[in-house]
């Protein structure tokens, strides 16, 4: 039997963030939450994570943040990443840190693609150890 796979939802917006947890179990993932990079930091240290779907501002350490911690990080920086932000542009400056980018709002559709692609790639992705500098 497959083992379940894992995801990290980072959002400060709490609705957002349940309502993306119980979308995800109903697929049969294994969902943890975390309110902004720190604590999503800490999570990563506690358990397997297969993919971390991560919000752009948050307070205390926003997304671009916990892509640099990730990608500087022996264990987690093969860890794919999917960046979720309202903002009009992408993320120029950073978009090495992130497997994928999605503007919200976005559908469950997309998500879904997103969270399958970034999966079936397995997050493998070239060393980068001064990612963000």
């Amino acid at each position: 039997m497959p083992t379940q796979r894992s995801i990290l939802i980072v959002d400060d917006e709490f609705g957002l963030a349940e309502m993306l947890r119980d979308m995800l179990r109903e697929l049969d993932y294994d969902v943890a939450l975390a309110i902004n990079g720190r604590l999503a930091l800490e999570v990563l240290g506690k358990r397997k994570v297969d993919l971390v779907i991560t919000d752009l501002m948050m307070p205390v350490m926003d997304g671009v943040e916990l892509g640099v911690a990730m990608r500087k990080s022996e264990a987690h920086r093969q860890i794919p990443i999917v960046m979720m932000t309202s903002l009009p542009t992408a993320l120029p400056h950073h978009n090495h840190l992130f497997d994928a980018v999605i503007r919200k709002p976005f559908t469950p559709d997309l998500l879904m693609k997103t969270v399958n692609e970034c999966l079936a790639d397995g997050g493998h992705r070239p060393e980068q150890p001064d990612a963000g500098q």
